[in-house]
């Protein structure tokens, strides 16, 4: 598909075919991997990676449950003060240069 084509299409159409591009990519590499003879140990890693995996984003959607509002809710606070950080920085930066040059 050229990149007019791509530009041209709507936003849904567009992400459907991108969802069968992926599934297409996902059966093609499903295939390698079913005619490859995996190592008992490889599985059992990807099976103990996906098992951690699956319990980390279990912790992490309850802690968004619980400290969700509260994040939400401090980000303007924090986005101040990042402001505030990067202008005393800014107003910083000049200040040697300005000082050597008033000693003359």
């Amino acid at each position: 598909m050229s990149a007019l084509c791509v530009a041209s299409l709507s936003p849904s159409l567009f992400s459907c075919s991108m969802d069968h591009l992926e599934k297409e990519h996902r059966s093609d590499d499903e295939t390698e991997y079913e005619d490859e003879e995996v190592d008992p140990r490889i599985q059992d890693a990807r099976q103990k990676f996906r098992s951690v995996l699956v319990e980390a984003t279990v912790k992490l959607d309850e802690l968004v449950k619980k400290i969700g509002k509260a994040v939400e809710e401090s980000k303007p606070y924090w986005e101040a003060r990042r402001l505030a950080r990067q202008g005393t920085l800014l107003t910083e930066l000049p200040l040697p240069a300005f000082l050597s040059r008033s000693d003359v």
